[in-house]
């Protein structure tokens, strides 16, 4: 990873750290995980073109949300895809 791609790692880092969460991993590749998708609070993807079916199990967003949802100063409705989000509903 070059450092530029690595900064933009770290800075999305902070920032999801900064809204509250507890823990943060940042990985460029699933098999780098500690471990199952469906074991993370959240899973953030680049963009909505990213989702694919490994992450069936995990409760999947993309950036765009994330920042839709600082904008709205709230948790907006998850997208709808893939099991893991069958249940998705606003906070």
């Amino acid at each position: 990873m070059d450092e530029k791609t690595q900064e933009a790692h770290n800075a999305v880092t902070r920032i999801i750290l900064a809204m509250g969460a507890d823990r943060v991993e940042a990985i460029s590749e699933l098999k780098y995980a500690s471990a199952p998708v469906a074991d993370f609070d959240l899973v953030i993807i680049k963009e909505a073109q990213n989702y694919t079916p490994e992450l069936n199990h995990g409760k999947v967003v993309h950036w765009a949300w994330v920042k839709d949802c600082l904008i709205a100063s709230r948790r907006l409705t998850f997208p709808a895809w893939g099991p893991g989000n069958a249940e998705s509903q606003d906070a």
